[in-house]
């Protein structure tokens, strides 16, 4: 696929990386702000040849790595956090790198190395009524993930309303839960330019994951749909020129943007109801009804787009809990 370049505005550069099995995301995008010192947005994950690549493109507009004052991450997916280390050692300074404090766990060496696939995933699992096989491939996938990031121990914490400035740009951090707990955008103020993570994306609808662990949330009712739908709305209060997205193109119209991803999720809504009409149902019976073709290693995801979907539902007195389980049993009312 072709790219549309992204527009220059201000002191703004985009960097972008390649992500081998990953062509639904098209692409990382890393951003530089500022003509020295350089904030960057994000690193992309830690795939063999990215760090390369980003030193050239850094290069190719006359910057190295020890002109970076600071690192600020979009939340704790490790395709948004995964070459820090490498880029600190690049640049032999202790360069900070802040996080919402919402994700900051995520980038701590014990989930890293130990939790990514945790107790508590295993229980939902078993709650969704994954089958067993499809669960043992899961793990594995968790594991391949856990050589695409090296641990962040020594995260800053960031918060809704903090403003990072530099000579030419000023940057007030947005938080935006949904992707993530802790998923954030940022606007800059002077050029309207809105970083936005994996919260808006021109083309896919961004996922809600459920957030299976529990156990580290702030917020012990979060439930991710929701929240994403009052981060959109946030959003569109924000008089944006053009919002820069971590993955695939730019988006010249954010309103136009949101009101697709509402009828989206009506769409979604409404089928996952439709299809809990008949016989009650798992919610891996469910994921197979939503997503006939799902591949095994894509059924966690799937499971968590319906799970946040039938969350609401369930508020809304539309659907109901038949069988606690495990495995759990809904039924539409």
């Amino acid at each position: 696929m072709d790219l549309i370049p992204f527009p220059r505005m201000g002191s703004i550069h985009t960097l972008t990386l390649p992500l081998p099995g990953f062509a639904d995301l098209i692409c990382s995008n890393v951003f530089m702000l500022g003509n020295g010192p350089l904030t960057l947005i994000d690193t992309g994950p830690k795939f063999p040849g990215s760090f390369e690549s980003l030193e050239r493109q850094l290069k190719s507009i006359g910057f190295a790595w020890r002109d970076v004052e600071r690192i600020l991450i979009t939340h704790g997916h490790i395709d948004h956090f995964g070459l820090v280390a490498t880029i600190r050692q690049a640049a032999g300074h202790n360069i900070p790198c802040y996080i919402h404090t919402d994700d900051r766990w995520r980038l701590s060496r014990g989930f890293i190395e130990q939790d990514m696939w945790s107790e508590e995933a295993e229980k939902f699992s078993a709650f969704a009524g994954i089958p067993a096989p499809t669960v043992e491939q899961m793990k594995r996938r968790s594991g391949f993930f856990k050589v695409l990031c090296d641990p962040v121990d020594d995260a800053l914490p960031m918060q809704d309303g903090d403003v990072f400035r530099g000579s030419d740009f000023e940057l007030k951090l947005i938080h935006t839960p949904g992707h993530s707990p802790g998923s954030c955008c940022l606007f800059e103020q002077k050029t309207s330019v809105l970083f936005s993570g994996d919260t808006l994306i021109k083309h896919i609808t961004p996922n809600p994951f459920h957030e299976t662990n529990r156990s580290r949330l702030s917020d012990p009712t979060y439930k991710s749909l929701k929240a994403f739908r009052r981060s959109l709305h946030i959003l569109e209060q924000l008089p944006v020129s053009a919002t820069f997205p971590a993955h695939g193109e730019y988006v010249p119209d954010l309103k136009a943007l949101i009101e697709g991803y509402r009828s989206h999720h009506n769409q979604r809504s409404a089928q996952i109801r439709q299809d809990l009409m008949g016989s009650p149902l798992t919610l891996h019976e469910l994921v197979r009804k939503v997503f006939p073709n799902i591949k095994d290693a894509e059924v966690f995801l799937g499971v968590s787009e319906v799970f946040v979907h039938l969350e609401l539902l369930l508020e809304g007195g539309q659907a109901i809990l038949v069988d606690v389980g495990p495995p759990a049993v809904f039924q539409a009312v």
